[in-house]
């Protein structure tokens, strides 16, 4: 018998304590997401729940070298997207999808029988995960760092494009829209860690990961017909006064219309559950203009 992975062996010892909690959340995620998908084609398996079951494995090995319980940080990382796409929208009326995760976990957890000091440990790292001001939670920050964790390396980068795909972007609208946030979260990803395990792991996550991308940048380049350069701006920090934020902007070199040179100007904006970082893009020559916006880190 070959020997179990990581995940194998998060989830045995969840179903070993708790059988059918795994299978219960399973089919929140899925049937959340599926709601939420409507009338878009089917694809095969859950991307949502994919995601979840690599937070999950990463939570519950941080746990163990963080000397906190693993059974809980696992269970709290498998409902944490739970409420992501809650009565099939998204953040409807402004409700995080971790509020929404922790009022689905409670009757759940309850039906499971888990013990009552272990469900409102749950709760309290669900309410207190992503959510600024929150007091320390030491099994909320272990979710936090495998949540973002998951996000890079090999593994992150291909869900990256499974996820650029499945909302029916092509590569070079992917690059365009949505790889300055990934470029600026992976060189932010040490300090954006929470706990001494989730730092040992992100270094090298993020060199490898920016690496991949500037190879990817350059090759997209040569064969698209123009070249593409990352602007290195210093925005400055959602919450902490006096502290900056490198954020790192992917551009194409000159305008595609007309090769014309781009002015940036930038503007900071509170989101639903996040301080949101907006550049608008506007050539100098004919006025084109292209806007990227996403998330700061926290840090």
């Amino acid at each position: 018998m070959k020997k179990p992975g990581k995940s194998e062996a998060a989830f045995r010892v969840v179903a070993k304590r708790y059988p059918g909690l795994v299978e219960k959340i399973k089919r929140l995620v899925e049937e959340s997401e599926r709601a939420f998908a409507g009338n878009a084609p089917e694809t095969e398996g859950s991307y949502l729940w994919e995601h979840t079951v690599h937070v999950a494995s990463l939570a519950f090995k941080l746990a163990e070298e963080e000397r906190r319980d693993p059974l809980l940080a696992a269970i709290t990382a498998l409902f944490h997207d739970a409420g992501k796409f809650a009565g099939g929208s998204y953040h409807a009326g402004g409700t995080t999808e971790e509020d929404e995760a922790a009022k689905l976990a409670g009757p759940v957890l309850k039906r499971s029988r888990v013990p009552a000091a272990d469900r409102y440990a749950i709760l309290a790292a669900l309410g207190s995960l992503y959510k600024e001001g929150a007091s320390p939670n030491p099994t909320a920050a272990i979710v936090h760092d495998a949540d973002f964790l998951s996000k890079f390396g090999a593994l992150g980068v291909a869900q990256f494009f499974i996820k650029s795909a499945l909302r029916g972007k092509t590569l070079h609208a992917t690059v365009m829209n949505s790889l300055s946030k990934e470029l600026t979260y992976a060189a932010c990803l040490p300090l954006n860690m929470r706990t001494k395990a989730g730092r040992a792991r992100a270094e090298a996550k993020a060199e490898e990961t920016i690496r991949f991308y500037e190879t990817l940048l350059k090759e997209l380049g040569e064969t698209h017909g123009g070249a593409f350069r990352i602007k290195t701006v210093s925005v400055p920090h959602p919450s902490r006064r006096g502290r900056k934020i490198e954020a790192r902007l992917v551009l194409s070199a000159a305008c595609e219309d007309c090769g014309g040179g781009w002015t940036v100007a930038r503007t900071i904006k509170a989101g639903v559950k996040c301080t949101r970082l907006e550049a608008r893009l506007r050539c100098r020559s004919c006025g084109a203009s292209h806007e990227i916006g996403f998330c700061l880190p926290e840090l």
